[in-house]
């Protein structure tokens, strides 16, 4: 499961392009490559997006899901993570009627989704991203061997940059004529990559094999490239 260039997207976001928790949704607004059609966010509707954030998008802010339908998207992407993870009701209502009227979902939270649902329409999908790799492997140091360059992306804290700061370093490799690639490690990254880890889903020990791994697979598949880890 992925989201396709050819997808229409619809993002979540309640409370969170004013508020601290819509960090996902920003980036996916940022650096997404689908069309996203509509932005769900009650406090901001009918607002716009680039006076607000300074993205400079026109694409229309609603109330809820049922507005946003008008603009016909065939995924929802749940573009906030409030502490802890848990949804307020009146937000997990929006997410059953997208479900209801067939869209797909993008789950970047904690709490998995899969199986809250029944049967879904032929097509649909629900993509819950925070889940651990097969076959992990502790680390190994085989890396250290690989000839591609590799610049890691570290910080002190949530929602600073890291993942920005190597997705534009990403396409400024990739402007230069080098051959390089994001490979994520956290919900936003895999929401906009299509790949990677989700980090923090893997059990501690498991967490350097898992990025190894994922940085040997890449260049196994490619010709010396110059890689890049959020």
């Amino acid at each position: 499961m992925r989201i396709e260039f050819h997808n229409r997207v619809a993002i979540l976001l309640h409370e969170g392009i004013r508020g601290t928790h819509g960090k996902t949704g920003l980036a996916y607004l940022r650096y997404g490559e689908a069309q996203i059609v509509a932005i769900v966010d009650s406090q901001c509707a009918g607002e716009s997006l680039a006076d607000l954030t300074g993205i400079d998008k026109k694409i229309p802010i609603v109330s809820n899901v049922a507005e946003a339908l008008s603009y016909h998207p065939d995924i929802l992407l749940i573009g906030i993570a409030p502490s802890g993870g848990a949804l307020p009701d009146a937000w997990w209502q929006e997410i059953k009627a997208a479900i209801a009227a067939g869209l797909s979902l993008v789950n970047g939270l904690h709490t998995p989704m899969g199986n809250r649902f029944g049967q879904l329409q032929d097509g649909q999908w629900i993509w819950d991203i925070r889940q651990e790799p097969k076959e992990l492997k502790i680390g190994q140091g085989r890396a250290r061997s690989l000839l591609c360059q590799r610049i890691l992306t570290v910080g002190t804290d949530m929602a600073i940059g890291k993942m920005s700061t190597s997705l534009e370093l990403n396409k400024a490799a990739l402007k230069r004529g080098m051959k390089s690639k994001f490979l994520a490690t956290g919900q936003g990254g895999l929401m906009i990559a299509g790949d990677g880890i989700a980090l923090d889903a893997v059990r501690v020990d498991f967490a350097a094999g898992a990025v190894e791994g994922m940085v040997l697979d890449w260049e196994a598949s490619q010709v010396q490239p110059a890689m890049q880890v959020d």
